[in-house]
C-alpha cells in the first residue's frame, strides 16, 4: 500500500491505555516515516514507539491558559520529542504529590463548577509548530477528541492544513463532559454546537461499536463506521484456554485493565463484597485485579475486602498466559447514571482480548450498556444486567458448577473474536479506508 502521511491527535500510542493499544493495533504496519502524533505534554506517557517514533509534543507554545491560572500549570516544552533508551518508554512521569491532588482533586472541580473550566484554556498553532505541520506535509488527519478547547482546535486545525480527517469516538464522552455546576445547560448546549460544527468539517466518523453507530447516527446526523480494538490471533491464540476444570477451593476471578473515577468502581465493590460472602461459606475465591490505576480511594476500599488481590504490573506480552490461567474474567462496570451515560456505548479495549482468551467472561453492568448486548447476543459471556448481589453470587456459583456452560461460552467467545476482532482483517479495512480519504478528496 502507498501510505498516505498521516497526523494523528490526541491519543498517543502505548500498551497501557486502552485508546492507545487501540490505536497501536490499527495503525500497525503503517510506513513509520509517514506517520507522527501531536498531543499535548500530559498525555505523553509511556509512549511505544514500535509503530510510531515521531512525536511532537503540544506545550508552552501551544496551550495557553488565562492568567492566572497559567502560574500553576505543569510547564511542558513544545516541540519533536527526542529519546534516550530510558525515556522512550516512560515520557513524561505523572507525578502523585500534593500539587497534583489539590489541582485534581480542588482546582479543577472549582473551576468545572463555576463554569470557567470551559474557557480559560485553548490550544494554538505556534510558528513552531506551523513550521513543522509544513516539514511533515500530513496527507490525512486522524482525531480524538474528548475537550472543548481539543475540539476547537481540530476544527482550526482542518481549516489550516485543508486535508481530509477522520475523528474517532471511543466513549461516550460527549454525554458527560459538562459537570454540575453555574451555567450547566449555556455550556452544554454551546459545546454540543461546537462539535457538531467539527462533524461537519470531518469527512470520516469512526465509533468504537455498532451501538454507538446507531446512537451517533440519530444525534449527529452522520454515518458512522466502527472500529473495536483488533487483536492480533497469532499473539493470542497459541495460549487460548483448553482445561475447564476448576478448583472449588482455589477459584482465581481476574479483571484486568482501568479501574477508578471512570465508572469502574462501586461494581468492583460489589463484587468483592459477593465473594467474600461465598468465601464464608466454605467457597476458596480470589478477585486478582490487573490494573496500571492506583487511585488510593478505591485502592484501599478493596484492600478492606479478603478476597482481594492486587497484582504486579506485567508487560502486554505476558497478558495472553496470565488470561488463560484465570478461572473466570470480570469485565465490570458500575451501575450509576452517569457511569452508564459515559460507557453505554463503549467497547472495553480488553473485551476482545478477553474473548480471544478463552477464560470464560462474566459481565456485570447495565442491560444497556453495548458490552452486555454484544456479549448476550453472541452467547460469549455470562451476563449479570441488575445491580444485585445476590445476582453476583447466583452467577459466580453457576459458572464455577457448570463446566460445559463455560466450555460453550469460551467456545463462542473465541469464534466470534476471530470472526469480528482479527487484526488482520479489522486493521486491513480501517487503513484502507483511511487511505482512501485522500483519493476522494483529490477527485
Amino acid at each position: 500500500m502507498d501510505y498516505p502521511r498521516v497526523l494523528i491527535f490526541g491519543q498517543p500510542f502505548n500498551n497501557i491505555h486502552g485508546g492507545g493499544i487501540t490505536l497501536t493495533n490499527l495503525f500497525k504496519g503503517w510506513d513509520k516515516s509517514k506517520i507522527a502524533v501531536a498531543d499535548s505534554g500530559h498525555m505523553m506517557n509511556e509512549i511505544t514507539r514500535d509503530v510510531c517514533d515521531i512525536y511532537y509534543q503540544l506545550g508552552n507554545e501551544e496551550y495557553k491558559w488565562l492568567f492566572p491560572f497559567n502560574l500553576i500549570q505543569k510547564k511542558y516544552k513544545s516541540g519533536l520529542k527526542s529519546f534516550s533508551e530510558k525515556d522512550a518508554q516512560r515520557g513524561n512521569e505523572t507525578k502523585n504529590g500534593i500539587r497534583y491532588k489539590l489541582v485534581n482533586s480542588l482546582f479543577y472541580p472549582l473551576m468545572q463548577w463555576l463554569g470557567l473550566f470551559y474557557c480559560v484554556i485553548r490550544i494554538k498553532m505556534s510558528s513552531q509548530f506551523r513550521n513543522w505541520l509544513t516539514e511533515f506535509n500530513p496527507d490525512v488527519l486522524y482525531v480524538q477528541v474528548t475537550t472543548r478547547e481539543s475540539i476547537l482546535f481540530v476544527a482550526e486545525l482542518i481549516e489550516y492544513l485543508k486535508i481530509p480527517a477522520a475523528i474517532h469516538f471511543m466513549d461516550d464522552w460527549p454525554s458527560t463532559i459538562i459537570k454540575p455546576g453555574l451555567f450547566k445547560n449555556y455550556w452544554k448546549n454551546k459545546i454540543d454546537s461546537e462539535l457538531k460544527v467539527l462533524l461537519g468539517k470531518v469527512d470520516l466518523h469512526l465509533s468504537i461499536s455498532d451501538s454507538m453507530s446507531v446512537e451517533y447516527k440519530k444525534r449527529y446526523g452522520k454515518e458512522f463506521r466502527a472500529f473495536h480494538n483488533p487483536i492480533d490471533t497469532g499473539f493470542w491464540l497459541p495460549h487460548t484456554k483448553n482445561d475447564f476444570s476448576i478448583d472449588k477451593e482455589n477459584v482465581k476471578i481476574l479483571c484486568s485493565g482501568r479501574i477508578g473515577q471512570n465508572g469502574i468502581s462501586e461494581s468492583l465493590i460489589e463484587v468483592a463484597s459477593a465473594i467474600d460472602k461465598m468465601n464464608r461459606d466454605g467457597l476458596g475465591i480470589k478477585l486478582h485485579i490487573q490494573t496500571s490505576t492506583r487511585e488510593k480511594s478505591i485502592i484501599n476500599r478493596l484492600n478492606d475486602f479478603h478476597c482481594v488481590t492486587f497484582n504486579a504490573f506485567v508487560n502486554y506480552t505476558q497478558l495472553p498466559e496470565i488470561f488463560s490461567d484465570a478461572d473466570i474474567l470480570l469485565l465490570a462496570n458500575d451501575f450509576d447514571s452517569k457511569s452508564i451515560s459515559y460507557l453505554r456505548y463503549s467497547m472495553p479495549t480488553k473485551a476482545s482480548e478477553y474473548m480471544i482468551s478463552g477464560t470464560p467472561v462474566l459481565v456485570y453492568t447495565s442491560g444497556l450498556a453495548a458490552v452486555s448486548v454484544f456479549f448476550s447476543e453472541h452467547q460469549c459471556g455470562y451476563c449479570i444486567s441488575n445491580n444485585c448481589e445476590e445476582e453476583i453470587i447466583k452467577g459466580i456459583r453457576f459458572l464455577i458448577v457448570n463446566k460445559e456452560y463455560r466450555r460453550k461460552i469460551s467456545n463462542n467467545a473465541v469464534n466470534t473474536a476471530i470472526e469480528k476482532f482479527d487484526a488482520i482483517k479489522v486493521r486491513n479495512e480501517f487503513q484502507n479506508l483511511l487511505s482512501s480519504l485522500t483519493a476522494c478528496r483529490e477527485k
